[in-house]
């Protein structure tokens, strides 16, 4: 009795397993692209074809706005030992 509760529960659980797969399945083909979807890039292009700024505006961005924070936190200090 024990193992025909045991296999009962292994096949529930692995239908359980499969309708799950097959729901995630169905899901992701609705997002395959089309034969109507627009150009990939017009889609790879975010707000209809807005100007995308590249990595190097970023790391500029990035670096100007780092040495922003370690001028004030130099000055912050400095400000902080003529205070003693």
């Amino acid at each position: 009795m024990r193992a025909f509760f045991s296999i009962a529960s292994l096949l529930i659980v692995l239908g359980v397993i499969a309708v799950a797969v097959k729901h995630q399945l169905r899901a992701s083909r609705q997002f395959l692209p089309s034969a109507n979807a627009p150009s990939a890039s017009a889609a790879s292009e975010p707000f209809g074809g807005a100007s995308r700024p590249n990595v190097a505006q970023f790391q500029r961005e990035l670096d100007r706005t780092l040495k922003e924070g370690m001028a004030t936190r130099a000055s912050a200090s400095e400000d902080a030992e003529t205070s003693r």
